[in-house]
């Protein structure tokens, strides 16, 4: 399945997490996900629980949090 992060196009398995789709899009942000230091939110702006389940096409983007 297809999902977005940030307009950019991640080829996914079926029933994966937020978590899956930010690994496979950045390590980096994986890590800065998982430290709580950014979020995502789909594309009506609700963020979106790093263990939630995605579905085909969502729109997700990258939300960083203020230092």
């Amino acid at each position: 399945m297809e999902v977005f992060i940030n307009q950019t196009p991640i080829d996914i398995f079926k029933g994966a997490r937020l978590s899956d789709a930010v690994l496979k899009y950045s390590k980096e942000s994986h890590k800065l996900l998982m430290n709580h230091q950014i979020w995502l939110e789909d594309e009506r702006g609700n963020s979106m629980d790093a263990d939630g389940r995605l579905w085909e096409g969502i729109q997700l983007f990258i939300k960083y949090k203020a230092k």
